[in-house]
């Protein structure tokens, strides 16, 4: 990547004012430079492979993805399938990023934000300067959406390797808090199949009515009594 002496001025003042994402306009307000000028510095710097674009705004292209999809929609932390394969539970990469968030937003490019109640906006930390489900919520995310998490079968996958180092009254909580009574019955199905008997919580609060195992695939009518699911996998 070379640079003109211009252009790495430019990089070097964004980089060190910490900017992650970044716009035409912010690069006028920094330099006190007009629109032209501060597209065709975007233009140069993007054609170099220093930056990279989504929509209207910039990234520098060596930002980790998961930092980039983050920053570029407001508040999201990192979830679901790409949690799952980020702690190794999971050998599958997808091909998609997948992002919890409380605001709507698009498809940016591969990253995918799944819009989550705001009670459900919970159970997730920083990792340097990654924001990233707690592995406990990483698994309740991904039970209340498994289409985007591989399905059932890759969560019960993910579940299994997780097992010894999952906090299972945290896990459990978290459940709870969700609200979710398809997320409670999956997981108490799951934590059942693998013998871990302390769930009696669980029974308590999962509703009426069948749903669903994997809402991705076809009903079995296949009914388990005890938590009230179609096991269709």
């Amino acid at each position: 990547m070379l640079l003109s002496k211009t252009e790495d001025l430019v990089y070097r003042e964004l980089k060190k004012q910490g900017f992650v994402v970044f716009t035409i306009k912010d690069l006028r307000l920094l330099l006190g430079i007009n629109a032209t000028k501060a597209y065709n510095l975007m233009k140069a710097l993007k054609k170099k492979g220093a930056i990279r674009k989504f929509n209207s705004a910039f990234v520098f292209s060596d930002v980790d993805e998961f930092l980039a999809g983050t920053s570029l929609h407001y508040p999201s932390y990192v979830s679901f399938w790409s949690a799952l394969n980020y702690y190794r539970w999971s050998d599958q990469t997808p091909k998609k990023i997948f992002l919890a968030t409380t605001r709507y937003s698009k498809e940016i490019a591969s990253f995918k934000y799944i819009t989550l109640a705001k009670k459900r906006f919970f159970g997730y930390m920083k990792v340097g300067d990654i924001t990233i489900a707690e592995k406990e919520k990483a698994i309740i995310d991904s039970l209340l959406f498994p289409k985007y998490s591989g399905g059932m079968r890759e969560i019960k996958t993910s579940l299994e390797a997780s097992f010894k180092e999952l906090n299972k009254k945290k896990l459990i909580s978290y459940a709870l808090k969700t609200e979710s009574k398809i997320a409670i019955r999956r997981l108490g199905f799951l934590l059942e199949e693998m013998g871990y008997k302390k769930i009696d919580i669980l029974k308590k609060n999962m509703g009426k009515g069948y749903e669903l195992l994997d809402p991705s695939l076809k009903r079995k009518n296949k009914f388990n009594k005890i938590w009230l699911l179609d096991i269709n996998w």
